[in-house]
C-alpha cells in the first residue's frame, strides 16, 4: 500500500477549464496566452486559497469544486483525499462524493421532466397516480406535485424511515414511503415545512408513472443524456470509499433510505453538467433533458409566505444577494456538506461538496469565497428606526418554537423538542423595536407593513401570520415558529417534572415507611378505602418507573440486534413498551377517582387527603407530560 500522501501534495489537483480542457494546478498547459493564463489562473487561485484554508483550519478530508459560466465549465477542481482514503487524491471527474439532500436537485429535475412530457400534471391530485402509497385525504384540497416541489403539502416531519446503518437494510422506494407515512397537520399550501418526506413521496410518483424504479428512471433519462456516468443512487457504490482494501459496507455506518432526497452519490464533473443543463435551457451536447419553457418553470418562484419574502423555485430555494437572485439547493448527512446554486441572470451556477468531521464549515469556506466573486453583495450600513409602536404590539410577545416540534404527532416528538431545541423568544421594546432572542442570538426588527418586520441592518424579514384573527405564527424566511403557551416551555416543563418527582416521592417513601413505623411501634392503621387507594396510586407510579425501565432495557437489545438503527426503524414489538405509561396513566385516573370519593365522603385525615391528592396531581402531572410528548400508546 502507497503512504499517505501529503496535504501540498493533495493539492496538486486536476483543473477543468472552459469546455473541457485539462491543465495542471501548477501552471497551464504550453501555448495558451497569457490573457487566458490570468484570466484562469485568477477564478483557479482564488479557489486554491480557500480551499487550501478550509483544509488547513477544519477537520475536513478532501472537497471538489465547479463554477459553470456562460454555459461552459469554467472550473471543476478536487482538493485532499478521497472519502476514508488518505492515498486517493480527490480527482473531480473519479472521486464519489455523498450530497446529501442535493440528491432532491435531480429528484425535482426527473419529476419536472415527467411535467415537460405531460406525463404529471403539477396541479393534479397525487393520489391519482401513486400505486405504492395512498395519502390520506385528511383535508378536502388533495396534496399536489407542486406541494411536494415547494415542501407544503402539510405534512408533519417525519423522523423514523430516512436512513439505516448497514446497505443491506435499505427498502425498496415503494416500502419506504408506505411505511410509517407522517399525519397530515395542516391543509396544503398553508406553511412551508422541510421534509424528506416530500421528495421520497415524488420520486416514487416518478416510479409509478413511468413505470420504472427511480434509480433507473434518472439514470436513463437524465444523467445517462448528460453524460453524468459516475452519478448513481446506489446506496453503497464502491467508488466512495476507494482506497485498496477498504469496503464501503465495512467504513460507512450512515445510508439513504430515502433515496430520492438523500442517496445521491456523484462527482463534481457530474455536477457541473447538471448545472449546465440547468443553464443551458436543459441541453447539453445536443442531449436534451428540459425545454427551455421547462427549465424558466423550474427557476421561478412558485411559493412564498410573503411577497417580501424569498420563497420556494420548484424544488429549489430562493436566496437573494442585495439584487442577485439565487436559486439553490444544500445538503448535509454525516461526514459530508454540500451547496448547489444557481444565478441564472448571470448565467451561473456553483457547485460544492467536502467530507469530514467539519464538512460543512469547510464547505461554507468555499461558497462565501464563490458568492463573494459572483454574487457580491454591497454593504449598506443601515440602521432602522421604528415610528412608533407596531400593531397589535401586545400579542406579539411570547415564545415560538419550530412547528417541526408542536405538528409532531408521532413518538419522536421528544427527539425534534431537543434537536430543534431553541424557540424564539419575542418581545417589544419601549421605542416600538421587536427583539427576538433565540439561544445566543438576539436581533433586533422594526414595522414596515403591518405584522412585517424588516432587520434593523440586514434586508432580513419576518411575519407574523394570524388564523382566525389570532396571532399563532412567526415566519422567517420558510421557517415556521407556532406560538405556545407557558406549560409548553421546556423550562416550564421541566420545573414541573421536577416538582412532580419529588411530590411523587413522597408517596412512595412515606407510605411504607409509615407502614413500617406501625408494625413496630403501633398505632392505628388507615381505613381500607385509603389503603386500597394507596396500592392503587403506588400501581400508577409503578408504570412510570416500569416505562423508564421497559424502554432502557427493549432499546439495549435493539441497538444490540442485527437490525437497522433502533430510531430510525424500531422492531415491531417496540410499540409495546408505550402501553406500560398508558395503563399507569389510566390505573392513575382510578386513584385520583378514590381521592375524589375520599374527599366527598370526608374519610381519612385531612394530612392524609392533602398528601393523598398531592401525590396523584403530582403522578397525573408526569404522565400528561408524557402524553404531551407522544409517549403514550393512545
Amino acid at each position: 500500500m502507497t503512504s499517505s500522501l501529503s496535504r501540498r501534495q493533495f493539492l496538486s489537483r486536476s483543473v477543468a477549464v472552459g469546455a473541457g480542457t485539462v491543465v495542471a494546478a501548477s501552471g497551464l498547459a504550453s501555448g495558451e496566452s497569457s490573457e487566458t493564463q490570468t484570466r484562469d489562473d485568477s477564478l483557479e487561485s482564488v479557489v486554491s486559497d480557500a480551499a487550501e484554508r478550509a483544509l488547513s483550519n477544519y477537520d475536513a478530508g478532501g472537497l471538489t469544486v465547479a463554477v459553470v459560466k456562460d454555459g461552459e465549465v469554467a472550473l471543476t477542481e478536487g482538493y485532499g483525499h478521497a472519502y476514508q482514503s488518505e492515498s486517493v487524491p480527490v480527482k473531480p471527474d473519479e472521486t464519489l462524493f455523498r450530497v446529501g439532500s442535493v440528491s432532491k436537485v435531480a429528484t425535482w429535475t426527473a419529476a419536472m421532466q415527467l411535467v415537460d412530457r405531460d406525463k404529471i400534471e403539477v396541479d393534479a391530485p397525487v393520489n391519482n397516480s401513486l400505486d405504492a402509497v395512498e395519502i390520506p385525504q385528511t383535508y378536502d384540497e388533495p396534496i399536489t406535485l407542486e406541494h411536494l416541489a415547494t415542501h407544503t403539502p402539510g405534512f408533519e416531519l417525519r423522523g423514523w424511515g430516512d436512513t439505516v446503518n448497514k446497505p443491506q437494510y435499505v427498502r425498496p422506494l415503494a416500502e419506504s414511503v408506505s411505511t410509517n407515512v407522517p399525519a397530515r397537520v395542516r391543509p396544503p399550501g398553508e406553511l412551508c415545512q422541510y421534509t424528506n418526506y416530500a421528495a421520497a413521496l415524488a420520486g416514487q410518483l416518478i416510479a409509478d408513472v413511468s413505470g420504472q424504479q427511480f434509480g433507473s428512471y434518472v439514470r436513463e433519462h437524465v444523467f445517462e443524456p448528460l453524460g453524468m456516468t459516475n452519478s448513481t443512487f446506489r446506496p453503497a457504490p464502491s467508488k466512495l470509499v476507494p482506497a485498496s482494501g477498504k469496503a464501503v459496507k465495512e467504513t460507512v455506518s450512515f445510508y439513504s433510505d430515502v433515496a430520492p432526497a438523500s442517496g445521491l452519490h456523484t462527482t463534481g464533473s457530474d455536477m457541473a453538467r447538471l448545472l449546465q443543463a440547468h443553464l443551458n435551457d436543459g441541453v447539453i451536447d445536443g442531449e436534451r433533458i428540459l425545454s427551455a419553457d421547462a427549465v424558466e418553470e423550474m427557476h421561478k418562484q412558485w411559493y412564498t409566505p410573503h411577497e417580501r419574502f424569498d420563497g420556494m423555485a420548484f424544488g429549489l430555494f430562493e436566496e437573494s444577494r442585495g439584487d442577485t437572485r439565487l436559486v439553490r439547493h444544500s445538503g448535509a448527512v454525516m461526514d459530508f456538506a454540500c451547496e448547489f446554486s444557481l444565478i441564472p441572470e448571470d448565467d451561473t451556477g456553483l457547485f460544492v461538496v467536502s467530507h469530514g468531521t467539519e464538512a460543512s464549515s469547510a464547505n461554507n469556506e468555499i461558497v462565501d469565497v464563490l458568492l463573494e466573486r459572483f454574487a457580491p453583495v454591497e454593504t449598506d450600513e443601515k440602521r432602522l428606526t421604528p415610528s412608533g409602536m407596531p400593531e397589535r404590539a401586545d400579542e406579539l410577545g411570547g415564545r415560538y418554537r419550530s412547528v417541526g416540534v408542536t405538528d409532531k404527532t408521532a413518538k419522536d416528538k421528544a427527539i425534534f423538542g431537543y434537536l430543534k431545541r431553541h424557540p424564539i423568544d419575542v418581545r417589544v421594546a419601549d421605542d416600538g423595536r421587536v427583539i427576538t432572542e433565540q439561544g445566543d442570538s438576539v436581533d433586533e426588527w422594526v414595522e414596515i407593513e403591518p405584522l412585517l418586520f424588516e432587520h434593523v441592518e440586514t434586508d432580513e424579514k419576518i411575519l407574523f401570520r394570524t388564523e382566525d384573527g389570532e396571532i399563532t405564527h412567526l415566519l422567517q424566511g420558510l421557517g415556521a415558529y407556532e406560538q405556545i403557551g407557558s406549560l409548553q416551555q421546556l423550562s416550564v416543563q421541566g420545573w414541573l417534572a421536577a416538582v412532580a418527582t419529588v411530590t411523587t416521592l413522597t408517596g412512595v417513601l412515606w407510605w411504607p415507611a409509615a407502614r413500617a413505623w406501625r408494625h413496630v411501634r403501633g398505632g392505628t392503621a388507615p381505613p381500607p378505602s385509603a389503603t386500597r387507594a394507596r396500592w392503587t396510586a403506588a400501581a400508577g407510579i409503578g408504570g412510570l418507573v416500569l416505562f423508564v425501565a421497559a424502554l432502557a432495557a427493549s432499546s439495549i437489545v435493539a441497538s444490540g440486534m442485527d437490525r437497522p438503527m433502533l430510531y430510525n426503524r424500531p422492531p415491531a414489538w417496540f410499540d409495546a413498551v408505550f402501553v406500560v405509561p398508558t395503563v399507569g396513566a389510566i390505573v392513575t385516573l382510578v386513584a385520583a377517582g378514590f381521592g375524589a370519593r375520599a374527599w366527598y365522603d370526608g374519610e381519612w385525615s385531612l394530612v392524609s387527603r392533602v398528601h393523598y391528592s398531592l401525590v396523584v396531581a403530582a403522578t397525573g402531572v408526569i404522565y400528561w407530560l408524557l402524553h404531551y410528548w407522544n409517549l403514550l400508546a393512545v
